[in-house]
């Protein structure tokens, strides 16, 4: 009887998850650039320091060489080494701390299988941010995950509309105060009930309006405190799951 030959493929990826499995082996939660999350058993990992080295670490930026399962969605890593190495966020453990963070978003809310170039295009760029210029105060770093949470809010499919009321559909002037009701997915106008979300100034609206469109380091450290909230209770209300 002749097998069949185990393709193969290679990609981009980056470290969300490893869990002892048996005596050696590692079962791996991935997100990666053009399979999008995945789960992947690295056998004989812990057995030898050598197999997989420097190649099965967060933060980092990995090349994975890994074997495509006939059955089921477990993956088989074949090869692994580091691709994009973030030397000054991993001497930081302020930017560890919030890195990790945003990496638990990524784990909770995405589906294994499920196309997530957007997502990983994200949290490459975020971790980059911080690569470049890790936070020096823990506000700070609280800034750059607010914004970080802003974008992904997009690719899956929570974006908050910041500009006009969820209800009725009426822009809210740029000058006015606003408020933001995680719920209902943006904004809610008095006349529609408002008042029992978050309120914002204007400033800080087009700041976060900023962050979603540029994916830049607009949001202020006092306003990381705020932002964060409002990320978390979106993130609640469709997952069910807290993140705080």
């Amino acid at each position: 009887m002749i097998r069949s030959q185990v393709r193969s493929v290679d990609v981009s990826a980056l470290l969300l998850r490893k869990v002892d499995y048996g005596e050696a082996d590692l079962v791996l939660q991935m997100l990666t650039n053009s399979l999008g999350r995945v789960s992947v058993i690295a056998r004989s990992a812990r057995a030898s320091k050598r197999r997989f080295a420097g190649g099965l670490e967060p933060i980092h930026g990995l090349r994975v060489c890994l074997d495509v399962p006939e059955q089921g969605d477990l993956y088989r890593l074949r090869e692994s080494r580091l691709d994009v190495p973030r030397l000054q966020l991993a001497a930081s453990l302020t930017a560890l701390t919030v890195a990790g963070k945003a990496l638990s978003w990524v784990r909770d809310t995405t589906v294994i299988g499920a196309e997530e170039s957007r997502i990983f295009q994200a949290c490459t760029r975020f971790l980059d941010v911080l690569e470049e210029a890790p936070p020096m105060t823990p506000i700070e770093a609280d800034a750059r995950l607010a914004e970080f949470g802003l974008v992904l809010l997009s690719p899956l499919g929570w974006a908050l509309d910041l500009e006009r009321c969820v209800r009725c559909g009426r822009s809210c002037p740029a000058a006015s105060p606003a408020t933001l009701d995680p719920r209902q997915g943006g904004l809610v106008c008095r006349r529609c009930g408002g008042g029992a979300g978050h309120p914002i100034d204007p400033m800080l609206r087009r700041r976060m309006l900023e962050s979603c469109r540029d994916n830049c380091q607009s949001l202020l450290p006092s306003d990381a405190r705020k932002v964060l909230a409002i990320v978390e209770a979106t993130l609640l209300t469709h997952t069910g799951i807290d993140t705080t």
